[in-house]
């Protein structure tokens, strides 16, 4: 069988790995295999500094911890090779970006998958998600396009509203000279 303590040691680790899974926004998998140790501290630093939580860990554990997240998908495709698993908890897009970043800058590391809200996307997707403006943008944006046509209705009517005084006053001059 096993070390008993080394399994129980195991079963933590993968139940901690689920729980990371469980509040993550955004998870990102990638091969970081030809990375030297600068260039993997370097992502580490980029990734802390942007709020992501970079974890390398073994492709089993890793397989286990997304089975129990998310039973139905298929991720067993990208558990090959060197994994490091990028997770955010506050942004789901943020971590494309920085991997897009270091892509342009090393070449490396190629993206294997990401999960993002729950739902699978390739590696091909990552560069897409990466294109995706933040939350805080789209809902700035959203903002100011709800605003625009109520601003245009509050100058418009000001506008009759004005012309209505001036008519008004125009009539009171009118009728106190005569």
């Amino acid at each position: 069988m096993g070390n008993p303590k080394k399994i129980q040691k195991k079963q933590e680790t993968v139940r901690e790995i689920a729980q990371k899974l469980t509040r993550a926004k955004g998870i990102y998998l990638v091969d970081y295999k030809g990375m030297t140790v600068e260039q993997v501290n370097d992502l580490r630093r980029t990734f802390d500094k942007s709020g992501i939580e970079y974890k390398v860990v073994k492709n089993t554990l890793l397989y286990f911890a997304f089975k129990e997240v998310f039973p139905n998908d298929n991720i067993d495709v990208a558990l090959k090779g060197t994994t490091g698993a990028a997770i955010s908890y506050d942004d789901s897009v943020s971590p494309a970006r920085v991997i897009k970043d270091f892509i342009k800058k090393y070449k490396l590391p190629q993206p294997k998958i990401a999960v993002v809200e729950g739902k699978v996307f390739d590696a091909k997707a990552v560069d897409r998600l990466a294109e995706v403006p933040s939350k805080e943008v789209l809902l700035s944006t959203l903002v100011a396009s709800l605003q625009s046509p109520i601003s245009s209705f509050v100058f418009a009517l000001n506008g009759i509203i004005s012309e209505f005084v001036y008519t008004v006053e125009a009539v009171k001059q009118k009728k106190a000279n005569a």
